[in-house]
């Protein structure tokens, strides 16, 4: 299997908090309360998830969430218009609209046949009878465009759920299907629900295959019993072309899977399915796309979050899965990851696995051969426990979890000043005494992958890195840079936080204080950071591992995992782990520094701080808060100061355990204008987002969040 860049929690961190709540997704532009002038659509969306007072601070009108408590719903919630109800049964033999200003009910199998297009305007909502065996089939040649909006969103329902919302339950319906002539791996096949049905045929020849658009569009609800062992999917996806547009999907409370996929070329985005009964995201038949911003919530025990088949045919089934979330409830089971056979080929990108129990992170059905092992890659993936990878030939995942060993007869002490260009070796083991730092321009530090750096008994050890100097911490996925304390490489079983201090790198790129110095010690001319080069380079820090740092240096002066100050573009930081930080696991000053690929885990002050006029991107960031101790998720603050500190966020989950405080997000202060892309936020008793101070109206305009879900 191959493991590229493979980000895993450490033994001494296993110990995670899972999601326990669930939510929606899609790019929505409107807060709070969704409301259609040409429908009766209406979807709250406040009630106990977070403190209105709080919320109602940022206002923005381009916030955009779907928020979720474990007794309030994320969900539109359609009001039933007994008064505008209209049928719809049997084929559909010409082009048809559905209009929002009616509810369409839905009896039985309806059809969409060839050559003919079922479209359905923004805010409409379509139910199934309460029989409970209505689905839509759209046939190959045909097309549905039902092209919703983040403020009027397609709904499709059951009549129980839609007269009475209390009442909502998995299988209520059928689903919605689509037939495409996309190719598979097994030539022409048949629906499954009815495979004596010829019009249920799919796949073909033609990779760019048009079935049409499906975009903002909720499925709720779904999953009826057709037959013996045969129960509809909320949305299936047969055969069906790279032309065809599914983006903005939710699929929640299926007594099937929610979203399966059988072979075809379709590109899915932004697809969230809660509370699916089997399994979640289903890729068979050779499917071939591409799956963007996939997020799994399986809010009772339940089967595979993901589960990906060829059933031994050719060409295998090897999709792309792009920044994902998956998350499991106690009592599931199959894994988070499912890999059903040795004829799969799939690549997982940026993403996080949280499952609870006896289920697997990562399971395999069979034991897979060498070239099965080969073809499956697994990039930047997050589980929430070692321990949980299961299943003949995932040995290689597994091995990237290894611990550094302690080599007693490879230690090298370092003390003082370094100023001269000096390299540490990976057959060496450092340890350090005090302050390093790294001073002079041109000086640099480079530290050889797989190297073990570690702070001895003392506890006041840690690095700086001066402006003008440079370090070169450049690891690999199977030799990462370890950072850590003499008593956790020692025993590992014995690491905590604030063991020794911490990783510092001072730039001259700009802040908004001009110069300024490492607040450990802010008398130190060594420690001063800022300046005009906003393309400063201090170096390269990948696939660099910081452990059971944060120690205290005076009274409120504590050394951060990894402090980052005026630090500027040119310098490279990608692939961090900061595990059992005493104080924040990563804090950025002011700079433009890109950071992409870093996750905190039990980091006791704040995970991510961000200040001083940063301006940097920050992708794929990950805070897991266990400790009832910790601070915010994210802190973002400017100080009063111009620039404002105003990075953008992309791809996040913060998850914190109970009694935390500060909140998820927190905006410290009225001047700040972060931008927050696709990301979730999980706090059991603080808030999702917490704004210290009442905002003023440019500062409520400056703040975006899109597609970010917010859950309890």
């Amino acid at each position: 299997m191959n493991v590229n860049k493979t980000i895993m929690m450490s033994a001494i961190a296993a110990a995670m908090l899972g999601l326990t709540g669930c939510g929606g997704g899609g790019a929505d532009t409107g807060a709070g309360t969704y409301t259609s002038s040409t429908s009766t659509t209406t979807t709250t969306t406040t009630p106990t998830v977070i403190d209105a007072a709080l919320y109602s601070g940022l206002g923005a009108e381009d916030v955009a969430e779907r928020h979720m408590a474990n007794d309030a719903t994320p969900l539109p919630v359609p009001a039933y218009d007994a008064a505008n109800v209209e049928s719809l049964f049997g084929e559909i033999t010409a082009n048809t609209l559905l209009t929002n200003d009616k509810q369409w009910k839905i009896s039985g199998l309806v059809t969409v046949q060839p050559g003919f297009t079922l479209t359905i305007e923004p805010g409409t909502v379509v139910f199934g009878d309460t029989s409970g065996n209505d689905y839509i089939v759209v046939m190959k040649g045909a097309k549905i465009v039902a092209d919703g909006t983040p403020t009027e969103p397609i709904i499709f329902t059951s009549e129980i759920a839609l007269m009475d919302p209390t009442a909502a339950d998995v299988g209520q319906w059928g689903g919605l299907t689509v037939l495409g002539d996309a190719p598979i791996n097994r030539g022409t096949a048949r629906y499954e629900v009815d495979e004596n049905n010829a019009d249920f045929d799919f796949g073909g020849a033609n990779a760019a295959d048009d079935s049409g658009i499906l975009d903002h569009v909720y499925i709720l609800n779904s999953g009826a019993l057709i037959g013996t062992d045969v129960e509809i999917n909320g949305l299936s996806l047969a055969g069906v072309g790279s032309t065809t547009q599914v983006s903005n999907i939710t699929v929640a409370n299926s007594s099937d899977d929610g979203i399966e996929i059988w072979g075809g070329t379709v590109d899915v985005t932004n697809a969230t399915m809660i509370n699916c009964q089997d399994d979640s995201f289903d890729l068979d038949y050779g499917y071939v796309g591409n799956a963007t911003n996939i997020k799994v919530y399986q809010t009772e025990a339940a089967h595979a979050g993901f589960e990906i088949s060829s059933g031994g045919n050719t060409p295998m089934t090897s999709p792309t899965i792009t920044n994902f979330v998956i998350s499991k409830v106690n009592g599931s089971d199959e894994g988070g990851i499912y890999i059903k056979d040795d004829t799969t080929a799939p690549i997982f990108i940026n993403g996080e696995v949280m499952t609870q129990g006896i289920d697997a992170g990562i399971n395999a059905k069979v034991a897979l051969t060498p070239g099965a092992e080969a073809a499956i890659e697994f990039n930047d993936v997050l589980l929430n426990s070692p321990t949980q990878i299961t299943g003949a030939g995932l040995a290689q995942v597994e091995a990237a979890q290894a611990y550094p060993v302690y080599k007693i007869d490879s230690i090298v002490d370092v003390t003082g000043d370094i100023t001269a260009n000096t390299t540490w070796t990976a057959g060496n083991q450092y340890k350090i005494d005090g302050l390093i730092t790294v001073k002079g321009a041109g000086t640099t530090l480079t530290i050889e992958p797989g190297t073990v750096v570690y702070g001895d008994t003392t506890n006041d050890d840690f690095i700086v890195v001066a402006q003008d100097a440079n370090i070169i911490a450049d690891g690999t996925d199977e030799l990462p840079i370890y950072f850590t304390s003499e008593a956790s490489l020692q025993d590992p079983t014995t690491g905590d936080i604030g063991q020794w201090g911490g990783l510092t790198v001072l730039g001259n790129a700009p802040t908004n204080h001009g110069v300024a110095f490492y607040e450990v010690d802010e008398a130190n001319a060594d420690f001063a950071f800022g300046g005009a080069d906003a393309a400063d380079d201090s170096g390269i820090l990948r696939n660099v591992h910081i452990l059971n740092s944060g120690v205290t240096m005076t009274t409120d002066q504590e050394v951060n995992g990894l402090s980052l100050a005026g630090v500027g573009s040119g310098t490279v930081v990608d692939n961090i782990y900061v595990g059992n930080s005493s104080d924040d696991g990563v804090e950025i000053w002011g700079g433009t520094v890109d950071v992409s690929n870093v996750t905190m885990v039990n980091c006791q002050d704040d995970s991510f701080d961000l200040d001083y006029g940063y301006i940097g991107n920050a992708t794929n960031i990950y805070v897991h808060q266990t400790d009832a101790a910790s601070h915010a998720g994210f802190e973002i603050s400017s100080g009063g100061f111009a620039p404002m500190t105003m990075p953008t966020i992309t791809n996040f989950v913060i998850s914190k355990a109970a009694n935390t405080d500060e909140g998820g997000i927190y905006i410290k202060d009225d001047s700040t204008a972060p931008t927050f892309i696709n990301g979730s936020v999980t706090t059991i008793s603080d808030a999702n987002i917490n704004t210290k101070a009442v905002f003023t109206s440019t500062q409520k305009s400056a703040i975006a969040f899109r597609d970010v879900l917010l859950l309890k």
